[in-house]
């Protein structure tokens, strides 16, 4: 995917409920990290970790192109984002064939 024009690696998780970045991913797409507020929490695989609400200016995969997405950013060591079903749920139809994800508005 596309986040704020820059190419990010997810992984797609539907346990997830919302689209999470890992710090560096943060970094990499503009967020100033040492301006945000880590207010909520996240249980994780790994147990709870901090995380700070974010928008993401634009989130593109192909030719589907949002703006304004909300996500949040990790206070953990996370090797990828993870992109959750808050954003999913905008799809008509998520399918994994033959080793392709297929998402259809």
């Amino acid at each position: 995917a596309q986040v704020n024009d820059v190419s990010v690696h997810f992984i797609i998780d539907t346990g997830a409920s919302s689209i999470a970045l890992g710090p560096r991913d943060a970094e990499r797409v503009g967020i100033d990290l040492a301006n945000l507020a880590y207010i909520g929490e996240a249980r994780t695989a790994n147990g709870t970790v901090e995380t700070a609400p974010v928008r993401l200016n634009s989130l593109a995969i192909g030719d589907i192109r949002d703006e304004g997405v909300p996500a949040m950013v990790l206070r953990a060591d996370l090797d990828q984002s993870l992109m959750g079903m808050s954003y999913l749920s905008r799809f008509a139809r998520v399918s994994i064939e033959a080793n392709r994800l297929i998402l259809e508005r």
